[in-house]
């Protein structure tokens, strides 16, 4: 219930309570504007964000679904591959992080399926305008093209990016060191539809990029050991072979970010049925996500500390501070929230595997093949798994 907790403050303050009714709260919250949304979310990533110096960033993709409407449908429709009706609606998004804190930057937003349907390489070049000449960038292959490198290294942007497979040395390739060369990429003779004529002609007929091969220790979370990444860093001064490595592997983060986002926050399945709805639910998700990081920053290191733990302490210490009317005894509650999240550190645990299997099993229950309308039960379903067909 929305008032629930309304109700029990108001009681507690000795107040008249409030309706139990939900309804206030719900318009409420239908005409919460959007635009002021956006601009504290703006704003928020704008101070936590170092505004002088080189910026780290880091890019990845990810859906999250919503409930089954007819509206939602039409925004976001489901997967081409689904039956109509036993599907939900899915929203595609690529996130631009910051490296160091953690911060939601910016994100794009797109669907999977339907007619205006966009990959992730489409949606990311829509923050590149969130990047300035001496930032650095991190991702993974899916973002690698020589259109990107070529384009982004002519604004001075610098990327750390991973290939797509393992590739031999192109003959005329200059050997640096060990597991690092640099490569001539000729341009490719297709033009891609995004990529206007005269900004084609504009672009050299090949660049140089730098290759280097890097080992992943089995812990690191990369299913493949052997990863060969291209950045456009040329000089070995400016960044070695050891440095491009391990800040690819750092590219790993942005998964728990968006773990963070996703699991912890439960950002994975929204719940509101409009697409308005959903825009402005999705945005407080972004908000609270980079106010729970400002705390982080305050307190300690943000690699060190739990998001998940701190999450639980702000949960169990929000209603002591809300109830008090004394500025000096939330100070004090807020200053003891920091020292307590500050101790909930995540320890160092070096050679730890945690394959993706599930140790629970899953219930005796079929997977919906039809809609809900049209399904008939089976009576030995206890039995076995079956299809409701």
């Amino acid at each position: 219930m929305a008032t629930g907790s309304v109700q029990s403050l108001l009681s507690h303050l000795g107040k008249a309570l409030c309706s139990s009714s939900d309804a206030a709260y719900c318009m409420a919250r239908a005409k919460l504007p959007i635009r002021l949304l956006v601009s504290i979310q703006r704003h928020l990533a704008a101070a936590l964000c170092p505004r002088q110096g080189p910026r780290t960033f880091v890019f990845d993709g990810t859906t999250i679904s919503m409930p089954d409407t007819p509206a939602n449908q039409m925004c976001w429709p489901q997967s081409g591959a689904q039956t109509a009706g036993v599907g939900f609606p899915v929203m595609r998004i690529v996130g631009l992080f910051d490296l160091a804190t953690g911060v939601w930057i910016a994100m794009a937003r797109g669907t999977l399926a339907g007619s205006k349907r966009g990959s992730e390489r489409t949606l990311w070049r829509r923050l590149w305008r969130y990047l300035r000449a001496g930032d650095t960038v991190v991702a993974d292959a899916g973002f690698c093209d020589w259109f990107s490198l070529a384009l982004l290294h002519r604004r001075g942007v610098r990327l750390v990016l991973r290939n797509k497979g393992r590739r031999k040395a192109r003959p005329g390739s200059t050997r640096l060191g060990k597991g690092d060369r640099l490569e001539r990429w000729r341009k490719p003779v297709v033009k891609p539809a995004w990529v206007s004529r005269a900004e084609y002609d504009s672009l050299p007929d090949s660049i140089a990029v730098r290759v280097v091969t890097v080992t992943a220790p089995q812990e690191s979370g990369f299913r493949t050991l052997e990863l060969d990444i291209t950045t456009t860093v040329l000089d070995p001064a400016g960044m070695s072979a050891a440095e491009i490595g391990g800040l690819y592997l750092r590219r790993w983060d942005v998964e728990l970010f968006i773990d963070d986002l996703k699991t912890s926050l439960g950002m994975d399945i929204l719940r509101t049925r409009s697409p308005r709805m959903i825009h402005r639910e999705l945005l407080m998700h972004v908000i609270a996500y980079n106010l729970l990081r400002a705390l982080i920053l305050q307190a300690d290191d943000p690699r060190r500390v739990s998001f998940k733990g701190s999450l639980d302490r702000i949960n169990r210490w929000l209603p002591m501070a809300m109830a008090t009317t004394c500025k000096k005894t939330r100070k004090r509650l807020i200053d003891d929230l920091l020292e307590t999240i500050a101790e909930d550190i995540v320890r160092e645990r070096p050679n730890r595997r945690e394959p993706r299997l599930k140790k629970r099993r899953p219930k005796p229950f079929g997977l919906m093949t039809k809609p809900r309308g049209e399904a008939m039960e089976i009576p030995h379903r206890s039995r076995y798994r079956k299809s409701l067909s």
